[in-house]
């Protein structure tokens, strides 16, 4: 009898829930839970004005070398954010290395590993050949924050200024566009 009352009262409690999501209001907190006002450091300027430079950042890349974004300053880039685990993010390598190669010149493309281990990193950008890319070693996610990316495989696309133009999940040929009309 308690398993079926405690059933009911999920199910309720869930199918509330949902109608909430559904109904289109932007949720509020309910007046005993305390929010505060995210602290807006230099490293999360780019996520907070969307006209400042998102080339504030260092890290340090798979290979172990150091990596400063402001080096980027005056051409467009793309950051590649993807996870060792990710098929999607595998079945993308041969063109995010075409493009590499292709716009090279033109636009920098970055890879920005998270969700691993530096030995996992390594593997993928052995298996699938893309070693002619500069990958970050983002094991802590300070990258990933700094962009507000929150899953992979994410593309944030940055123009000469430093000034984010997009983010976000692209088909091949989106990003194949996207490339083209960067390199101008």
């Amino acid at each position: 009898m308690r398993s079926r009352r405690a059933l009911t009262v999920f199910v309720a409690a869930g199918a509330l829930l949902l109608a909430g999501c559904a109904s289109g209001e932007s949720a509020q907190p309910a007046d005993d839970v305390v929010t505060t006002e995210q602290d807006t450091t230099e490293q999360d300027a780019a996520a907070a004005d969307p006209t400042a430079s998102a080339l504030t950042f260092t890290a340090t890349t798979v290979d172990g070398e150091d990596f400063d974004a402001a080096d980027l300053a005056g051409r467009p880039a793309v950051f590649w954010f993807w996870a060792p685990w990710c098929p999607t993010c595998v079945s993308q390598s041969p063109q995010v290395r075409d493009l590499a190669e292709e716009y090279g010149d033109q636009v920098s493309i970055v890879g920005i590993a998270g969700f691993g281990g530096l030995a996992e990193m390594e593997d993928f950008v052995e298996m699938t050949r893309t070693e002619g890319l500069t990958h970050l070693n983002d094991e802590s996610g300070e990258v990933w924050r700094h962009f507000g990316i929150t899953s992979q495989s994410t593309f944030a696309i940055v123009d000469e200024n430093g000034v984010v133009t997009g983010s976000g999940y692209l088909e091949l040929d989106e990003l194949a566009a996207r490339v083209a009309d960067l390199a101008g």
